[in-house]
């Protein structure tokens, strides 16, 4: 039932005229409700910072609307794994089901240190603003094949700002004399390169032009270990000056009148800094504002039209600057909105004389065309006073909007609703208050009160040792504060945990929600009628179209099928519409499986060329958060890095982990490239690990004798090429079409111009799912297809990204015999619990061991239940 009829019993003493038209504005703003429903995604993640060699472990949460009932909606989610270079570097897709979905990444040895962003979303939120997508800032540092620490300063000249980078390894030695080869990449573009060596004490210097405002270093050399090391170095900007911005409540400073003033003061690294604002009328000080420790304040200042104001700040650090003042109107509207009141949300317009016109003025609370409360007032006087009882609205951010006569806002506002019973209370029992190390802890669960109904809840559990923590717990994201609010503001917000720790702040929130943008809709647009690029992706989908042989007209009516190469005889088909399109819908099938798609027209003819749809993937937007990007990740966590590597030593013992390999990067300083021009590696021809030239191939008799035995890090077994790290099957690509990795025995090597092979994540990330396990790229003389006699019609072979496949969480036993016991256990995550279910009486529990480790442990359980209560609940428990 539509939300807006129950409020319309207070509109009877109306004018018929007015009851009517703003009864089809509500229809309308409710239709466009009910066709743009808001799905939210949020990201359990088992902890808060990582370090390569470990695994990424998540819980999707997927809700729908403000109410935050799990999400029937889609069916999949896309998650990233994006680099400080802005390049995706991971992407799987996990299902959803009833909105929630588990999944992981796995960090490889050659991931580069830096600040990375897990980016989550469905392909229904694509159709509105990427700033609504899960996107968090997480730290990675490597201590596998790069065990480099860098410090980086930054000083300026007239026309440069000048990097000074020490070098040094994890024992602390310099690394002196080393060759350094450099980047600068400005907005995706590398804009200079050039060559430095370090000096006696491990010190680098590099120049950057002022010019580019926010540039990235990129570094390659080899660490003690002759190891080829990439680091990447985020720009920093010297000798700036704080900022502070006054932000007008409703958007202006009206004149003889009260205004509410919000405040919000920025260092140069876009974190917040406390600091006092004092605003002055001649000599005369009108208001002075403090803020909170995150830069943000608020005030009440009364104006009269023939004042001259001056603002000045102090911040907390001793500088001080002169403030610009938004200048003050004559005519229009202001707002002030009282949120701290515990039963009532009050607001109050003010109205400039020339605009008390006795029309009618209309008080909307809604989100997103959903509303809960309507009243109107006529202009008769120059302040109009709303009230609407908060036990009428949801928790989450919604907006006050105030419409004229002809139902235009004039000003709208942003508030946070909360009411305590929409959050889910949680009530952890431990069978002990203390623990030893190696010892069982068993954990029981209560969610909900005796008095509700529904007390069915899905929950996740993490439990982390705290002396391996480097970060703030208390303030990062949580289940609570993206839901609730980072889904429907705009930009950065800082510490956004700090709002929801233990309690709601609700002051400090109202300060937040005075200087933050928020998700709103465009009243203008609701007549407009609502389409949609992106539809809910339930399942996969693989399509495409028929063509005539070598031509673009489409050849309509094709008999299709899909065969899976696992199972030939696994297929199912379809016929292409009169455009050649045609759709396999309804599928699931795991990531990495290649299948054929084959096509005949109506006279049973292969003679078709078979074009695949490929997914178009969203644009990477700058970074939201940006402020918590970091330079020199491993020396800030050069203790995570010391504790990981020994207990990756254990896990090696064990045979639980691979060794680390090192990749050798191959420098090719030959005049002539020895890869193909033609090459269709995506990286550039010759940007590869290894190169296999046709000098080097001339003496084999065929392509896969040539390669096996010379491939650094491949292996053939039963003629396919396997990569070593994981014992895993490589792609072929052969002149840019993939291939069937036993189909290499079909090549003459008469043919082959070059190989290029393709293992480390600098080269093959640029192939998404395709590059997971490595690639042969083979290029053939002419460019043509160099297969003997292999000329396929009407077939393409295709590795559509399938859905991930979860890894398991390794969880040691104490208590029983085991060959694969530690001999010190120093893992940072403890535990991992995704897939927790309370029952009808609110019930569940789990069970993990203690480690090696002493000191506070962390156990965070988040999640909902069915009525859309959130929930969450951080304990601290102690191991001696």
């Amino acid at each position: 039932m539509r939300a807006f009829f129950l409020l319309f019993s207070f509109l009877v003493f109306f004018s018929t005229g007015y009851t009517q038209d703003i009864q089809k504005t509500l229809e309308k703003a409710d239709d466009f409700y009910q066709s743009n429903p808001q799905e939210k995604m949020y990201l359990h993640l088992d902890k808060y910072a990582y370090t390569a060699g470990e695994t990424i472990w998540f819980k999707a949460y997927t809700t729908i609307g403000i109410h935050n009932f799990f999400s029937n909606l889609s069916g999949i989610a896309n998650v990233e794994l994006i680099s400080p270079s802005e390049e995706i570097v991971a992407a799987i897709k996990i299902p959803l089901i009833s909105g929630l979905g588990i999944g992981d990444f796995v960090l490889n040895d050659t991931i580069v240190e830096g600040s990375y962003r897990i980016r989550a979303y469905t392909n229904w939120m694509r159709n509105y603003d990427d700033a609504h997508f899960y996107d968090r800032t997480i730290q990675i540092s490597n201590g596998r094949l790069d065990n480099v620490l860098t410090t980086t300063s930054v000083t300026s000249s007239e026309k440069d700002n000048i990097y000074a980078i020490n070098l040094k390894s994890l024992a602390g030695n310099a690394l002196s004399k080393t060759s350094i080869r450099y980047e600068v990449i400005n907005e995706g573009k590398v804009v200079d390169r050039g060559r430095t060596t370090s000096d006696e004490a491990g010190l680098a210097t590099i120049k950057v032009d002022k010019k580019y405002k926010d540039p990235l270093l990129k570094l390659r050399f080899e660490n003690m270990e002759k190891i080829n090391v990439t680091k990447l170095i985020k720009g920093i900007a010297p000798q700036q000056n704080n900022h502070l911005q006054i932000f007008p409540e409703g958007g202006k400073l009206l004149a003889n009148a009260v205004n509410n003033i919000g405040i919000k003061a920025i260092q140069p690294n876009g974190l917040g800094i406390k600091a006092k604002l004092v605003v002055l009328a001649g000599v005369d000080t009108i208001v002075s504002v403090e803020t909170n420790d995150l830069g943000m304040g608020a005030s009440s200042i009364f104006i009269n039209e023939d004042m001259v104001l001056n603002a000045f700040a102090e911040f907390a650090d001793g500088s001080k600057q002169e403030v610009p003042v938004p200048s003050i109107e004559k005519s229009g509207y202001s707002l002030l909105v009282n949120n701290l009141n515990p039963s009532k949300v009050y607001a109050q317009l003010n109205i400039s004389p020339d605009l008390v016109d006795q029309k009618e003025m209309y008080f909307v609370v809604q989100h997103l065309g959903q509303v809960y409360f309507v009243s109107k007032q006529k202009l008769t006087k120059n302040e109009l006073v709303f009230a609407v009882d908060k036990d009428k609205l949801p928790t989450g951010v919604v907006t006050i909007s105030i419409l004229n006569d002809q139902f235009i806002p004039v000003v709208e506002r942003a508030f946070f609703s909360y009411k305590p019973e929409n959050i889910l209370p949680m009530e952890i029992t431990l069978n002990k208050e203390s623990y030893v190390n190696r010892e069982k802890v068993d954990v029981h669960l209560n969610v909900g009160t005796q008095g509700d109904s529904i007390r069915f809840a899905a929950l996740s559990a993490s439990v982390v040792d705290l002396s391996k923590i480097k970060d703030e717990y208390a303030v990062a994201p949580n289940i609570l504060s993206t839901l609730l609010l980072s889904s429907d503001l705009k930009g950065f917000i800082e510490n956004p945990g700090y709002y929801f720790n233990d309690e709601v702040n609700a002051t400090d929130l109202e300060f937040l929600m005075l200087t933050q943008g928020w998700r709103s809709m465009d009243w203008k647009d609701l007549e407009i009628a609502t389409t949609h690029k992106f539809e809910p992706e339930k399942t996969l989908k693989i399509s495409g179209y028929t063509r005539k042989l070598g031509r673009k007209a489409a050849e309509p009516k094709a008999s299709v099928q899909l065969i899976s190469t696992k199972n030939f005889m696994d297929f199912i088909d379809t016929l292409s519409s009169e455009d050649g399109y045609f759709e396999f819908d309804e599928l699931l099938f795991p990531d990495s499986v290649k299948f054929l798609v084959s096509a005949k027209n109506e006279k049973g003819k292969n003679n078709i060329d078979i074009e695949i749809n490929t997914a178009e993937n969203p644009t990477l937007s700058a970074n939201r958060n940006a402020a918590l990007e970091r330079s020199d990740i491993n020396d800030f966590y050069k203790d995570e890095i010391n504790n990981s590597k020994q207990f990756f030593g254990e896990l090696e013992r064990n045979g639980l982990m691979e060794r680390a390999i090192a990749i050798e990067e191959v420098v090719v300083r030959a005049k002539k490239k020895r890869a193909a021009e033609n090459s269709s590696n995506l990286n550039g021809s010759g940007n590869a690990d290894q190169i296999i030239s046709a000098e080097d191939l001339s003496t084999c008799a065929t392509l896969e004798m040539c390669l096996a035995g010379r491939l650094m890090g491949v292996t053939f077994m039963n003629g396919i090429p396997h990569n070593t790290r994981g014992n895993v099957p490589m792609q072929v690509v052969l002149d840019g079409m993939y291939i069937e990795a036993d189909q290499i025995a079909m090549i003459n090597v008469a043919d082959v111009e070059s190989v290029e092979v393709l293992r480390n994540v600098n080269y093959t990330a640029i192939y998404g799912s395709y590059g997971g396990n490595g690639l042969l790229i083979i290029t053939s003389k002419t460019g043509a297809s160099a297969m003997r006699s292999f000329t396929p019609k009407g077939l393409v072979t295709i590795q559509p990204q399938g859905i991930h496949v979860n890894r398991t969480f390794y969880r040691p036993v104490y208590d029983v015999s085991d060959e694969t016991k530690f001999n010190r256990d120093l893992r940072t995550t403890i535990h991992w619990e995704p897939s927790l279910v309370a029952n009808k009486d609110g019930q569940t529990s789990f069970e993990f061991f203690t480690s090696d480790g002493k000191g506070k442990y962390l156990m965070v359980i988040e999640g909902i239940d069915l009525g859309g209560r959130i929930g969450r609940k951080a304990i601290e428990f102690e191991v001696k």
